[in-house]
């Protein structure tokens, strides 16, 4: 449907791309370039096209960091999907993404399934609004998100190659899946202090990434010649609670009938908290192991360093979907009741989708 009225029949509106960093008279065929207000799923675009060129400008298209290239995992897929045939890279991208929200529902299911759950509580993991931006703009949120689901569920399995090569490669999607790994680690760590673990095999699910994710930061500075985690932290993060509060203060300010996007930041702001807050009442008593409630202590900790551009950004909190992820694990491995998180997410998602529907 989105397809239809907001993107006109054409999959390559959901690109964005725009005359500030696509040149119209070089990129691909079909392509549709905006006068203005492009977003990230250009950049994710000009990777799929050939993601072994790695160079600033190619295809028409220039990046406009140096970070961006870091992330490779989800238009990898795509040329995989497109076979590297240029005029479907539009829809591909639209179809991985599509295909990783159905993955991250199957994933939720057998996280419910496993607490006790019936599976269809799972879908709250899929239910998430900032995702529905994502599927709409070609962001690599949903690809990253299904990657490290399927790895915790890997490790809980027994299954630690599996689980390092699932977070590696989310990793390589997007940066912030180290911090699941970061807690990974951090609990093994733990287990060798207290002589409760020794190290072996499990620890593969930890090692695996951080040896490919620091390999492939040594080929993009090969490529770029600059260190492309150090230009993201730069741009994504900044002093602690500075931006979420300025935020937090500026929308609250502009709340009103005539500004929806700010109206729709402020309700989702509301249900993000909600879900968070009710994860820490059941932090203590969840069943889900104990790295899985780490992951969400420090994905919390992330949220107060973001950068004034993700908070201020009007874009359906997609770059906090990780926090939301692991508080509705915490929460399905709990004996808490989830209907509450379910009808704040449920009318957030529907109003968030209906308005994606119709607008770019």
């Amino acid at each position: 449907m989105r397809l239809l009225l907001a993107g006109k029949g054409q999959a390559s509106r959901f690109v964005m791309a725009e005359r500030s960093f696509a040149d119209p008279a070089r990129v691909p065929s079909g392509l549709a370039i905006l006068p203005g207000n492009g977003y990230d799923g250009q950049f994710f675009y000009r990777l799929a096209l050939n993601p072994s060129n790695l160079h600033h400008t190619a295809y028409g298209i220039t990046f406009d960091a140096p970070f961006r290239v870091q992330r490779i995992g989800y238009p990898l897929l795509v040329w995989l999907v497109s076979f590297g045939h240029h005029p479907w890279v539009p829809l591909a991208l639209v179809a991985v993404n599509v295909a990783a929200l159905s993955a991250i529902g199957w994933l939720g299911g057998s996280f419910a399934r496993q607490a006790g759950r019936h599976a269809l509580w799972g879908l709250l993991l899929a239910g998430y609004f900032g995702f529905v931006f994502s599927l709409g703009r070609d962001t690599a949120e949903p690809v990253a998100a299904a990657c490290w689901l399927a790895g915790l569920l890997a490790y809980r399995r027994r299954h630690p190659l599996l689980a390092g090569l699932l977070l590696a490669y989310g990793a390589l999607t997007r940066e912030t899946v180290m911090v699941v790994v970061a807690a990974i680690a951090v609990m093994r760590v733990v287990g060798f202090v207290r002589r409760t673990a020794r190290p072996g095999r499990d620890d593969l699910a930890w090692t695996l990434p951080i040896v490919g994710f620091a390999g492939w930061q040594s080929v993009v500075y090969s490529v770029t010649g600059s260190f492309a985690l150090a230009a993201d932290t730069k741009s994504n993060s900044g002093p602690i609670f500075d931006a979420a509060v300025h935020a937090v203060i500026r929308n609250l300010s502009h709340v009103s009938i005539h500004a929806a996007a700010v109206d729709a930041w402020v309700v989702e702001l509301a249900v993000l908290v909600l879900v968070i807050g009710l994860a820490a009442t059941a932090l203590r008593s969840s069943r889900v192991p104990a790295h899985e409630r780490l992951v969400l202590v420090l994905f919390v900790i992330e949220l107060f360093i973001l950068s004034a551009g993700i908070w201020n950004g009007l874009a359906d909190l997609r770059s906090l979907d990780d926090v939301y992820l692991a508080s509705v694990l915490v929460l399905i491995g709990s004996w808490r009741r989830l209907v509450v998180p379910a009808a704040a997410v449920i009318p957030a998602l529907f109003i968030v989708a209906v308005h994606r529907t119709v607008s770019l």
